[in-house]
């Protein structure tokens, strides 16, 4: 068993992950990790990695398994490959969760608990250190597991010569290390496509940050108990940013008197 009373970054290597196995040696690369009593557990400083072989998508007990760990976790980041039928080379940041059907892990209609001040934070740095032909940017909330541990994804897409890219691996594995909580709370997004290009815009060009990514294709699930568990499961939640164009009128109303009902900010862009 381990313990450490310090808060920790929780990164997770899974085997069935090219890319999420090549992000976690690029980042054995630039820190000085040391083996724990256990096997599967690494320690550099505060960053822990801890490597599974199973699929994180479907990692469906993850909170029980790193509960073992006995460690207090300040955020868990699964590091993982993405996928673009577009074939866009990006790399990515985002929370867990299913609005509706959970076609690719977690649980239908929950959502994990998201992280948006290191989540966020891990953007900027990334948008810091560009990458020459890739985008950075957030993804709408999407697939599982599910965990109550505050947390996110970020990405390497689409290929595998992408996977492998040392200045893509040098960007995430900085904002891996480096990405911290700057205590401005935490928004839930609302509207436009799956990548969120005027919320992302937004983050980088303020302080704020955010969570939990509700995108136009999935407003026939939002309804006010959507809006609850997703302010429920937002560290820190403060408000909500809300990408006007990129939301239908009806829905519109629904988030502005939810905003009003629970007294949160409501930002319009």
């Amino acid at each position: 068993m381990v313990h450490s009373n310090e808060k920790v970054k929780l990164v997770l290597e899974s085997a069935q992950d090219p890319a999420s196995i090549s992000i976690s040696a690029f980042l054995q690369e630039q820190l000085s990790f040391s083996q724990t009593d256990n096997p599967s557990l690494l320690k550099a400083g505060e960053i822990y990695l801890l490597k599974t072989d199973k699929k994180h998508l479907y990692f469906d007990n993850i909170d029980e398994e790193i509960s073992k760990l006995d460690l207090n976790i300040e955020t868990l980041i699964f590091l993982s490959k993405h996928s673009s039928q577009a074939k866009i080379n990006s790399l990515t940041v985002h929370p867990t969760g299913n609005f509706s059907e959970a076609s690719l892990g977690g649980i239908p209609g929950q959502l994990s608990f998201a992280d948006p001040g290191n989540m966020s934070s891990a953007l900027r740095i990334m948008n810091q250190l560009p990458v020459k032909d890739f985008s950075i940017t957030f993804e709408a909330t999407h697939h599982g597991p599910l965990t109550m541990i505050p947390s996110f994804f970020i990405e390497i897409g689409t290929e595998p010569k992408d996977w492998e890219n040392r200045d893509a691996l040098q960007t995430v594995t900085q904002a891996v290390i480096k990405c911290r909580d700057n205590g401005e709370g935490g928004f839930i997004g609302i509207g436009g496509g799956h990548y969120s290009p005027k919320i992302t815009d937004y983050v980088l060009q303020n302080s704020i940050n955010v969570g939990h990514i509700i995108p136009k294709h999935n407003h026939e699930n939002l309804n006010p108990s959507l809006l609850k568990q997703a302010a429920e499961r937002t560290r820190s939640f403060r408000g909500i940013v809300m990408d006007k164009k990129g939301t239908r009128g009806p829905v519109r109303e629904i988030v502005k008197n939810f905003a009003d009902e629970i007294s949160c900010e409501l930002i319009v862009i």
